[in-house]
């Protein structure tokens, strides 16, 4: 296990908790009255209850399942050296459907039931209900979406998934050297963080790399035949398509790209992971900007790596295992350092830790204004691998 010098020296180790979307920690066994709606200030409990709240079914399920996968890594890795000493968590998963309403009811009663922390949704459009709950109710929110805007401005809520909109750079600086003149785009109109991306995001990156948007075509999140959106861009003749969509709303248009015969280059975002699998062939050759890749030959990726292969059959994490894998490493960090469910004691530590910063899956990590930093880099799917595209990134 690779721990940092700092918390070698620490305090003795005790609790931890999980990440991957939403995620309530609650003490059992622990003395003491209760302090910002948190439990004792008087060390860690011996067994630490968290509900985990994820969007593993509906149309982010698959991003949903990878994060709880992640989650379980860190939960098996972090029990089993102790490194929360004499604690043990315990995870409950939960699962919002990719509804934001049940979400914020399932966050409701995490926070009723005197949770000391809760790590939020990976969803942007349930994040953006979670968020405001959580800042009013004081309680500390860690959540996976790409989009930091949600803890912009805040004191406890916390993107823990650095934001997909520093990234998007490599990926216009890549269409320019191939050549690629104009580009369409199709995006989720229902989904926050995508129609920022088209909106806000990406046009003025594209005019910095001199790139011309020909079109731009919204498609739902619910649709599972993107071909009529697809005809309209193609009759654009674009260079490039860029599908900036959520979940298994990828598949749909790249499956309607490639049944249209376009011959030109497909990227995305970082919502493409995952979601592009089942796709295979008819996938390889779609490239994205994001945060991780599972061939990166750093210490922290190929210990988490290894240990996730170990645990799932061989299977390869992608970019939002990883993110919360790191994420459960850095509450984990923060509750060592706190030696408390307190929640406010539990923030306090997030800040000086997140400051610090420390190496992760990610690569170093640190947190500005209560939102992830770490470098970026761009893939390609291509042999069922998400392989890294040299010279952008990494």
């Amino acid at each position: 296990m690779l721990v940092d010098r700092f918390f070698r020296r620490s305090r003795r180790p005790r609790m931890l908790l999980a990440a991957g979307a939403a995620v309530a920690l609650t003490a059992a066994g622990c003395g003491g009255g209760d302090s910002a709606g948190g439990g004792s200030d008087a060390g860690l409990p011996a067994t630490v209850k968290v509900i985990a709240i994820s969007e593993t079914t509906g149309f982010a399920g698959p991003a949903g399942k990878a994060s709880e996968n992640g989650q379980k890594v860190a939960l098996e890795e972090i029990n089993s050296t102790n490194f929360l000493g004499d604690s043990k968590m315990e995870i409950e998963f939960k699962d919002t459907g990719s509804q934001p309403a049940q979400g914020v009811a399932l966050l409701n009663q995490a926070i009723q039931s005197k949770a000391s922390v809760v790590l939020g949704s990976i969803l942007s459009t349930v994040v953006a209900a979670e968020a405001p709950l959580a800042e009013r109710s004081r309680i500390p929110m860690l959540y996976l979406s790409s989009s930091g805007e949600f803890a912009e401005g805040t004191k406890y809520v916390w993107a823990a998934t650095p934001p997909a909109d520093q990234y998007f750079h490599w990926e216009t600086e890549y269409l320019r050297d191939k050549n690629a003149k104009n580009v369409a785009i199709i995006y989720n109109s229902d989904v926050s963080s995508t129609q920022k991306w088209a909106d806000s995001v990406w046009p003025p990156l594209a005019q910095e790399a001199g790139l011309n948007i020909v079109a731009k075509e919204a498609s739902p999140t619910s649709a599972t035949d993107a071909s009529g959106v697809v005809s309209k861009v193609v009759a654009k003749n674009p260079d490039a398509v860029v599908v900036l969509a959520s979940g298994t709303a990828n598949n749909a248009i790249v499956l309607a790209l490639r049944r249209a015969n376009f011959k030109g280059i497909i990227a995305g975002s970082i919502g493409m992971a995952g979601a592009i699998n089942p796709l295979k062939e008819q996938g390889y050759g779609v490239f994205w900007p994001t945060n991780f890749s599972n061939l990166v030959e750093t210490p922290e990726a190929k210990n988490f790596v290894g240990l996730y292969q170990k645990m799932f059959n061989n299977e390869l994490p992608n970019n939002y295992a990883a993110a919360a894998y790191d994420e459960v490493w850095f509450l984990a960090r923060a509750l060592k350092q706190a030696d408390s469910v307190d929640r406010e004691a539990i923030n306090n530590a997030l800040q000086e830790v997140g400051a610090a910063g420390f190496d992760g899956a990610l690569g170093k990590i640190t947190y500005k204004d209560n939102v992830s930093q770490a470098p970026g880099l761009l893939i390609e799917w291509r042999d069922d691998k998400e392989v890294p595209v040299q010279g952008y990134g990494g």
